[in-house]
């Protein structure tokens, strides 16, 4: 039970990581100026080009940050889930052990 927990937190850790890495990564492409203002073609074509694959990076992001969030909701509740059962047990314990104490007793 120790291990599925310690496994649990280790995951919640890697995930929140994983969240952080991309909302830096999608506030650090929203932030740079399009390649295309650098060049000096014409309007048109700097907005076809360079903002087609900025705003598809930027959508990949946010889809995988999308992701991200939900696998750790999905992770949270298995946690969450799981220290119920783990309460459940504990009782469970306590209670044969305060029937093994009071037959030892006699």
């Amino acid at each position: 039970m120790q291990s599925l927990r310690q496994h649990s937190k280790e995951e919640l850790n890697r995930l929140n990581q994983a969240i952080q890495r991309l909302t830096v990564e999608v506030d650090s492409t929203k932030s740079q100026p399009c390649e295309a203002e650098r060049r000096k073609d014409p309007p048109a074509l700097q907005e076809e080009g360079a903002s087609g694959s900025a705003k598809s990076k930027l959508a990949w992001l946010e889809a995988a940050l999308q992701r991200a969030k939900q696998d750790m909701v999905r992770q949270l509740r298995e946690y969450q889930e799981l220290m119920i059962v783990r309460l459940g047990l504990d009782f469970e314990i306590a209670t044969y052990r305060k029937l093994l104490e009071s037959e030892e007793s006699r």
